[in-house]
């Protein structure tokens, strides 16, 4: 290929990738949102990722896509701490929208990764407390006590009965919340609308289950061996 034809390429390439998510504003909150696709499936994620790539979503998760879906990704505040403020902005934010998605039946699809989980888990709570059902993945994002608040096995039983819950966990031995999503998750693994798997990945390893929720799919069923790390 010419020097020409490479550039032309590159620049196609570029105008791509932009064009294939949108920066709205939500309230004071930024979001990346991806076009829905042709078919409307009716389906809505909103994806909470972890502190590293919260404040910089717009530009470090372009390649997350929904497949099927709308997926909304809050950027939150880089100023103040995700998991208390900032996070607590997005939640009052993007409240409403999600509220009239779930009104319109679109099914509500809610990933938690690391310290989104907070976010994430709190407006599941708060979708199921105005009588909506839906799904909540948490990918080592189990969250501790926030004000006044513990994000423990009796939440998830008292808040999102009506949900089903995913919870993920890495083996990691050097993350907090990593320990906490293990925990909780084995409490709630005989519940009927829990499903928990652990696996021998480290925290930034769980971050590969974006794309496989997104593209409809379950993540496969860890064996033996990869469970063995306390």
């Amino acid at each position: 290929m010419s020097r020409k034809g490479l550039i032309v390429l590159i620049i196609m390439m570029l105008i791509a990738v932009s064009s294939s998510a949108e920066t709205i504003r939500i309230g004071k909150t930024d979001c990346l949102l991806q076009p829905s696709a042709e078919t409307d499936s009716m389906k809505k994620y909103v994806l909470f990722v972890g502190s590293a790539e919260y404040f910089n979503a717009c530009s470090s998760c372009k390649s997350i896509m929904a497949d099927d879906g709308d997926l909304l990704i809050p950027q939150g505040n880089c100023e103040r701490e995700l998991c208390s403020a900032a996070s607590d902005e997005v939640i009052r934010d993007i409240r409403p929208t999600l509220l009239s998605w779930a009104a319109d039946g679109y099914e509500m699809i809610l990933i938690g990764y690391s310290a989104g989980g907070y976010p994430a888990t709190t407006l599941a709570s708060q979708l199921a407390g105005e009588g909506y059902s839906g799904r909540l993945y948490l990918l080592d994002g189990v969250s501790g006590a926030y004000k006044s608040t513990y994000f423990n096995e009796s939440y998830y039983r008292n808040h999102l009965a009506t949900w089903d819950v995913v919870i993920y966990a890495s083996s990691d031995r050097y993350v907090r919340i990593s320990e906490r999503t293990r925990r909780i998750g084995s409490k709630l693994s005989d519940d009927d609308n829990v499903i928990y798997h652990r696996y021998k990945l480290n925290h930034e390893g769980m971050k590969l289950f974006y794309n496989v929720i997104m593209n409809g799919a379950e993540a496969p069923e860890p064996v033996p061996e990869q469970i063995s790390m306390p």
